[in-house]
């Protein structure tokens, strides 16, 4: 059912205020750990970072100058929606970072890598899960992506690395670059799991014993499956393809049922980044684990 004007304006609202949430949190972690230490970040709030540490500039204000063609180019390019849901991530994050001041939580180089990136990892995975984005250098990752097919990954490497050399040039300290790749590592991986909390299983099957494994499937797993009309290229013979969504968990069970049926069955698994529509998960503790 399509959402009425007013509905679709209570879902743009609760998403912008949990975006400004999450930049708030990311203001704590720059501020109480990432800035105190001198490390930096990747982007546009990493050429921020590094030019506030060589010049003094200050960081929300060049974050929020550098983006404004960023913008511009984005809405001309991508989704009007999710460039104003960058646009209030970025607008609060200038704002909150030089308005707020919070003393270092430690000195600790290494508990700074880890914990700021899990932090802006949670903060930059949630606001990406809500439709938007922290601007700067995803937007153009997105954009040099659908004009040029360069993936988003190549263009962040190549600007992150660019950032990061300078650092360690400018600064003559390496061990910070080190430092800095431990977090932008540790922040991808949360990002990650906060995007795609619950990793689903696509398995293929090709099976003459297809109709005893859908059974089994449907009564052990309590998982649905359907089927696919498939084809050889070399013998032209018509066969069943199964296919099931499962979580990682229920992969050791599909393999033994699987098995224990026909060994010579054919099975390819693939990853599910997500699942749209009806995937149920039957008590809490799987919702949970899952």
């Amino acid at each position: 059912m399509t959402p009425t004007r007013p509905q679709a304006l209570v879902r743009f609202a609760a998403d912008a205020v949990l975006i400004i949430l999450c930049e708030a949190l990311n203001v704590a972690a720059f501020r109480a750990l990432i800035i105190p230490a001198r490390l930096l970040s990747g982007g546009v709030v990493g050429t921020a970072l590094l030019l506030n540490q060589l010049l003094a500039l200050p960081i929300g204000l060049q974050t929020f100058i550098y983006n404004i063609p960023i913008f511009l180019l984005g809405w001309r390019f991508l989704g009007r929606r999710f460039i104003a849901m960058s646009m209030i991530g970025v607008i609060s994050f200038s704002f909150l970072t030089d308005a707020v001041t919070l003393p270092p939580f430690t000195n600790d180089l290494l508990l700074v890598a880890v914990f700021g990136g899990i932090l802006t990892g949670v903060a930059d995975g949630t606001i990406f899960r809500r439709g938007g984005s922290t601007g700067g250098l995803d937007i153009i990752g997105l954009i040099v992506n659908r004009r040029f097919g360069v993936s988003i990954g190549q263009v962040f490497m190549v600007f992150n690395a660019a950032i990061i050399a300078l650092s360690a040039v400018f600064n003559g300290k390496p061990d910070l670059a080190m430092y800095t790749l431990i977090m932008l590592f540790v922040s991808a991986r949360v990002v990650d799991m906060v995007v795609s909390p619950r990793p689903r299983r696509v398995a293929l099957i090709i099976s003459a014993q297809h109709e005893a494994i859908a059974k089994r499937i449907l009564q052990d797993l309590r998982r649905g499956v359907t089927y696919l009309q498939g084809s050889g290229a070399y013998t032209s013979a018509e066969f069943h393809v199964m296919m099931c969504v499962i979580t990682r968990f229920e992969l050791v069970e599909l393999r033994q049922i699987v098995q224990q049926i026909d060994p010579t069955a054919f099975t390819v698994i693939l990853d599910a980044t997500d699942v749209i529509g009806r995937f149920d998960r039957t008590s809490l503790f799987q919702r949970l684990i899952h």
